[in-house]
């Protein structure tokens, strides 16, 4: 991305809202959720964390949506957000989806509104479907170590051109893909020449090949066929010039064939009223979905004034028309209608596609028309031939059998990658016997707005500010004890094995000064939350860490804020720095300690404060590390030697203070670090 692209992004935006005001005219959703545009919506914790899929309109939407539900199945733990930039996609993407998913339109590329986008929304991977790319987009996911996979890739010659060309504007985007899945050979070779490394694409397909029609649909279909019991002609995805084309094609054909009805579905719902009124002009009489009311005999147009529906629609005509095809639009997937077994008739322009049409052609699976006139004509003769349809929809589903599997291709180029991250996204068939948690189950609560709190729904019912106060709790009587050291931690009887209630204070000279207030920061990027999410990540990574309950962000009058966090207790464990007082560790305990930092270590997981008084072994021995505040992750590097002798000079500094005091402590450090660095060292088989 260069200094240019950020400059015109940003100048762009009054012309980019003027765009969306004056396309709202006809479609009142251009003017909505405009908040989203410049990512300043509120974004749910339970949305965070995830897989984030763009699909930029309803055709991308559609070819991917096989692929959505894989992603949902093969990842149920995982929140999915699907971003889009059109309200039609965003309407199809709640009608196929419903609340598995997330919504939200992708902001508008400038540094602010990705940089939000990042913040709030903290994706894990990320999606695109086709060629959406994004300079500041990609440079945000870059900077926050995100994958971004393109799949469904297609590049066209002219594509390439234009991408050479104002490559000194966008910069090189395509070197910051971790992969793409391109549909053909040619893509891949465009991608190459536009510099993408050759080891991170492969050819994997079309998705659009592998539409399918549920039993759902197809019994839906037969019945609403037994319910018209006339012939029904479709134009799917009509466009402005085009509507009136297919309106007088129809009327030719009910002057042969009365009993005909049309269902007519415009590409763009801002059109539907049009249309509507195009329809009565036509002396046509009408029937529109929206309304609820099924086609008597009298009817001739069925208006498919509705989302989600043309599969429903494809399986239940008997011809269909491929609308954007008459006009010099480019045309519209045929693939439906092959997947429903329906004969297809196109105008000429279908450059979009053209590929997939030339091969329709060569196998005799399409007829073509100019005008209303050849339209009519083909009409007519398909719905008269009964041989015809059937010869024409088996040479287009044998033309393109050996297509499929593009679906399949991709989700598995999507488990590489996962699983190749540190620590890697797991799948729950990959997971030790530890519970496996996410973000996905987290509930968002602003009892005002002061405050906001996140808690997992799957242990509260109820959730009240409340639960963060230490005298409520002991109003409750429920106070099983506390640790005391900056500040005091209360044990809290809360179920089984109960919860640890923890404020966040400052140390150092600060602290004496400010106890406990921080800077303004994002709410997701706060202690609390932060240290919350990150235990979120360690546990579904299988690491020994406890489980996050609760968090709280506490805007404080004038300035900053404060912070609370609740987390499981670890049953019947003591922190190494009390067991020492009381007995010395044995050979396999350090082992076990020494084993269990290299596991963090591995993962590329910064414990800012690696100390004795950290680590924890509970009554079988297992190692847990705790308190996680202002850790994270890092990649491998000096810090990890830093953090072992970090640990070694708290056990150091405790042995001092015991000897001072008089008391035990039983730590050797020429016979205890070696068995510490040995488990440390040693392979995860030994």
């Amino acid at each position: 991305m260069t200094v240019s692209y950020r400059l015109l992004i940003r100048l762009s935006l009054p012309l980019i809202f003027i765009y969306l005001w004056l396309r709202g005219r006809k479609a009142p959703a251009y003017r909505q959720r405009w908040s989203e545009r410049l990512a300043l919506q509120s974004i749910p914790a339970n949305a965070r964390q995830g897989i984030l899929i763009h699909c930029v309109s309803v055709g991308e939407t559609v070819a991917a949506r096989q692929l959505i539900e894989q992603v949902l199945h093969s990842y149920p733990h995982l929140p999915v957000t699907l971003s889009s930039m059109t309200p039609t996609a965003a309407a199809l993407a709640q009608s196929a989806f419903g609340d598995r998913v997330h919504h939200l339109y992708l902001p508008i590329d400038t540094p602010g509104a990705m940089r939000r986008l990042f913040t709030k929304l903290a994706p894990r991977a990320v999606l695109l479907l086709e060629t959406e790319v994004w300079p500041c987009f990609l440079q945000r996911a870059k900077q926050h170590k995100v994958p971004v996979v393109l799949l469904n890739a297609r590049m066209s010659a002219k594509s390439q051109r234009s991408y050479h060309k104002y490559s000194w504007l966008i910069g090189p985007v395509w070197q910051q893909l971790s992969w793409i899945a391109a549909q053909n050979q040619s893509s891949a070779e465009r991608f190459v020449n536009l510099g993408v490394a050759a080891d991170r694409i492969a050819v994997r397909g079309n998705l659009k090949f592998d539409s399918q029609v549920s039993a759902n649909l197809l019994a839906e279909a037969t019945l609403l066929k037994q319910q018209l019991e006339r012939p029904v002609l479709l134009a799917a995805s009509t466009h402005n010039g085009e509507d009136e084309l297919v309106l007088q094609a129809f009327k030719k054909v009910l002057a042969k064939i009365p009993a005909a009805l049309l269902i007519l579905v415009p590409r763009h719902p801002e059109r539907f009223d049009a249309v509507a009124e195009q329809i009565a002009a036509a002396e046509l009489s009408l029937v529109r979905r929206s309304a609820g009311d099924q086609p008597d005999t009298a009817t001739q147009v069925w208006l498919g004034d509705s989302m989600g529906e043309l599969m429903l629609w494809y399986a239940t005509a008997d011809v269909a028309f491929v609308g954007g095809s008459l006009i010099t639009r480019g045309g519209h997937n045929p693939l439906e209608p092959i997947a429903t077994h329906t004969p297809i008739v196109s105008g000429p322009h279908v450059f979009n596609f053209q590929d997939i049409f030339d091969r329709l052609n060569a196998a005799e699976g399409v007829c073509w028309a100019a005008d209303d006139l050849q339209l009519a004509r083909q009409w007519l003769n398909l719905l008269n031939d009964a041989n015809l349809r059937f010869t024409m929809q088996r040479a287009a589903a044998r033309e393109f059998a050996q297509d499929q599997g593009a679906t399949a291709a991709m989700l598995n180029d999507i488990h590489a990658i996962f699983k190749h991250q540190s620590p890697p996204i797991k799948r729950p068939s990959e997971t030790d016997a530890m519970e496996f948690t996410s973000m996905k189950t987290i509930t968002t609560l602003n009892p005002s707005d002061k405050l906001e709190i996140w808690f997992d729904n799957s242990v509260f019912k109820t959730f009240s500010d409340e639960f963060f106060s230490a005298e409520y709790w002991q109003q409750q009587n429920k106070i099983k004890g506390a640790a005391t050291g900056r500040s005091t931690a209360w044990f809290i009887e809360f179920g089984e094995p109960g919860m640890l209630l923890r404020h966040y204070y400052r140390g150092g000279l600060v602290g004496k000064v400010n106890k406990d207030r921080f800077a303004r920061e994002p709410i997701a990027k706060s202690r609390a939350m932060a240290e919350f999410e990150l235990l979120q990540r360690l546990r579904e990574a299988g690491l020994p860490v406890p489980k996050p309950l609760a968090a709280r962000y506490e805007r404080a009058p004038l300035w900053g804020y404060r912070a609370d966090i609740l987390v499981e207790i670890i049953p019947q464990a003591q922190d190494v720095f009390k067991v020492l007082g009381e007995r010395p560790l044995n050979h396999d305990e350090w082992h076990s300690i020494g084993a269990v930092i290299r596991r963090f270590h591995e993962a590329g997981v910064y414990h800012s404060d690696l100390n004795c008084h950290n680590i924890m072994l509970d009554a079988d021995d297992k190692v847990w590390l705790v308190d996680f505040d202002k850790c994270g992750f890092r990649e491998a590097g000096e810090w990890q030697q830093a953090n072992l002798a970090r640990l070694l000079r708290s056990l150091l500094k405790e042995a001092a203070k015991a000897k001072e005091a008089n008391r035990d402590f039983h730590w050797q450090e020429e016979r205890d670090w070696p068995l510490l660095i040995t488990g440390y060292e040693a392979k995860p088989d030994t």
